[in-house]
């Protein structure tokens, strides 16, 4: 039987890469295109199965990011989240920050002085990149029982948005080689194309992804190809099969959402808006309630999909056949936002190739839902950093809402600093905080 606990408020193999679209990566933004080299020399030097990825609520060395590119719309200044981001974090962990080139350092490195961080808290890295989605992109690092490190890399094609041979794809694509030389560290290839945000580990051999993100990925092999490969990847015994994800993380392509809102660039579906490990043995999952779901055609797709997920956790068991105690978690209040041809996501959305015909025509505006989650949290050691939504002139529900997943918090995460953190500005390209993040394991080589 599983052990329930509910909080309601009134997300085969090895070849390099190719798929298609146009991405909440937002690539076309940027002003100039980088070249890195298609082959970045490393070797794996020890075996696949003795490296596994350690839960997120262990400890860890530092958080990795990217300094941003651009800013999706003109009101959502993403360099002002990561600043409260990093404040955060660095008296708990370092940060390992990713720039373009040294004129970019020396402008980060002035950024950083502002910030008035204690010294030696936060390193940049000189390595090429399209865009902040270290979770999905970035270096995925793998621990062995002697505390060596390594990096898993997987093919990558800009959440089906692009072709794997689309410059930007490539580019991304090569950020975790190029990370791996720097830090000297071995790395292991895979021909799947799979993304950070859709894994979920509890540390102890078990695994939650979204089957609807793997397979849509992934089209010419089956489940059960994926899932031996993605248990050769990261040593894990047990892979847990959820069905989709929220609404607000739909494909923007596939169409517009009820209402005639459009989703701003999303993945279609990662595990980390939805559900999350937050112990051995204990899940964080999004939830609906009943009335909410009456009452929005948006919030009632969410609701069947997080239902029929939590009735997969109920039966569902972990590595060692325990089972599973799930604590729901609210999805927080929607959030639209009116868009033209003045924004960045905007001019992406006008160019894409939407499955049920929408064309956004030349000087109108649009709406769209944002990607808002309180499970696109990060935890770093003795703090963790939650999604918060409510501010001035905005309902009392939003408030209430946001009080209830911090109680959530506050109960899994006992001892540890609790920091709300208005994650708007990356919601609007289409992620969230734990999105443009990626933790380093602690080691006992560094």
């Amino acid at each position: 039987m599983v052990r329930v606990s509910l909080v309601l408020v009134a997300l085969v193999f090895a070849l390099p890469c190719e798929a298609s679209a146009q991405s909440r990566g937002l690539f076309r933004w940027r002003t100039r295109s980088w070249r890195v080299p298609a082959r970045v020399t490393a070797a794996s030097t020890a075996p696949e199965g003795s490296f596994v990825m350690p839960a997120e609520f262990e400890r860890i060395e530092s958080i990795w990011m990217a300094y941003p590119v651009f800013d999706p719309t003109d009101e959502s200044p993403v360099r002002a989240v990561q600043a409260e981001m990093i404040k955060a974090l660095v008296p708990s962990v370092r940060v390992d920050l990713l720039v373009q080139n040294q004129a970019e350092e020396k402008i980060v490195q002035e950024w950083l002085k502002e910030l008035r961080l204690e010294p030696g808290r936060v390193r940049t890295h000189i390595v090429p990149h399209t865009d902040i989605w270290l979770r999905d992109m970035g270096p995925i690092f793998l621990k062995n029982s002697a505390g060596q490190l390594k990096i898993a890399d997987f093919r990558f094609n800009t959440w089906s948005y692009n072709e794997e041979s689309h410059p930007d794809a490539v580019t991304d694509e090569a950020v975790d080689r190029l990370i791996a030389r720097q830090l000297q560290l071995p790395f292991v290839r895979t021909q799947l194309i799979s993304e950070g945000g859709d894994r979920e580990f509890n540390g102890r051999g078990t695994l939650m992804v979204t089957e609807a993100v793997e397979l849509q990925r992934n089209p010419r092999l089956r489940k059960p190809e994926i899932e031996a490969e993605l248990k050769r990847m990261f040593g894990v015994k047990k892979v847990i099969w959820l069905k989709r994800g929220v609404a607000d993380d739909d494909l923007t392509y596939k169409g517009k959402l009820p209402g005639d809102l459009f989703t701003v660039l999303t993945t279609g579906g990662h595990i980390d808006e939805f559900a999350r490990f937050v112990g051995p043995s204990t899940v964080l999952l999004a939830a609906v309630s009943l009335q909410e779901a009456m009452d929005d055609p948006i919030a009632r797709i969410t609701y069947e999909r997080m239902e029929e997920n939590f009735r997969i956790l109920q039966s569902a068991t972990d590595q060692d056949g325990r089972p599973l105690e799930v604590i729901r978690v609210p999805v927080p209040s929607p959030i639209v936002v009116t868009m033209d041809e003045q924004d960045e996501v905007y001019k992406l959305l006008q160019k894409l190739k939407f499955e049920d015909g929408t064309v956004i025509a030349k000087g109108s505006s649009i709406k769209t839902l944002l990607a808002a989650s309180y499970l696109n949290f990060v935890i770093a050691n003795d703090v963790v950093l939650v999604p918060s939504y409510w501010k001035e002139g905005r309902a009392e529900a939003v408030m209430h809402k946001d009080e209830a997943a911090q109680e959530v918090f506050r109960r899994v995460f006992p001892g540890r600093r609790i920091v709300p953190i208005n994650p708007e500005s990356i919601n609007t390209g289409g992620g969230g905080v734990h999105c443009i993040v990626q933790q380093m394991p602690a080691s006992s080589t560094r």
